[in-house]
């Protein structure tokens, strides 16, 4: 898709009153369900429904909720969710727009018919025993058997910043995740690259290589 920068302050004006027919049409066809046109996301998804084979980025963005006195605390956010109710959007790192002809979103697609391999019993029986495991490993965990660790292994910092208490079980992970509170973690470089020799990333190429494209658009100084 070819796109060109958009500036509103000086593009033509634009109806932000009813999305495209052929957008409409789209949607009626998936069953997706639009923003309604009169809020924030809506006015910023017609804006850009409405220019095709254009992107819109932060100084843009800023200028079209200026021009169009949309109160909002986050423009971008106005743009860039898009996906996550059907359709497909830009992939490309502060180049916001809709995808033409028009796609459905990988996120939508995953959502279709999704449903529980197993009958309703199975399926809370399933949810039964995840319950069971979490109450017997974080929920009652006696507060003395909770221990003090590293949010990020491969940091030389000990101060509190970087410790966080965790139950026992939490220690199989330490040394290869690094903690963002005490349930979520997210893979060490290491431990993606060891995941990613072994086939076991659970990353896709397409994440990858998003991944790759940002490290290698930033410049990174040793401290």
């Amino acid at each position: 898709m070819t796109t060109t920068k958009i500036d509103i302050s000086c593009d033509l004006d634009l109806d932000l009153n009813a999305y495209p027919e052929e957008f409409k049409e789209f949607c009626k066809k998936n069953e997706l369900k639009y923003p309604n046109i009169e809020t924030g996301n809506g006015k910023a998804l017609c804006a850009m429904l409405l220019t095709p084979n254009k992107y819109w980025e932060r100084e843009s963005i800023n200028a079209f909720v200026k021009k169009f006195n949309i109160k909002t605390k986050d423009s971008i956010q106005l743009f860039n969710k898009h996906s996550q109710w059907g359709i497909a959007t830009s992939s490309i790192r502060g180049k916001n727009y809709i995808l033409y002809p028009y796609e459905l979103s990988h996120k939508n697609i995953m959502r279709k018919n999704f449903k529980f391999d197993g009958t309703n019993e199975e399926k809370n029986n399933a949810i039964d025993q995840i319950k069971q495991e979490i109450l017997g490993d974080y929920v009652n965990i006696p507060n003395e058997e909770w221990q003090l660790g590293h949010k990020n292994p491969d940091s030389a910092d000990n101060s509190s910043k970087n410790l966080i208490l965790q139950p026992p079980i939490q220690g199989k992970y330490r040394d290869n995740y690094i903690f963002t509170d005490t349930l979520t973690k997210i893979p060490t470089p290491k431990k993606i690259i060891s995941m990613y020799n072994e086939k076991t990333c659970p990353y896709s190429t397409q994440q990858l290589i998003a991944l790759k494209d940002w490290l290698n658009s930033i410049e990174l100084v040793q401290p």
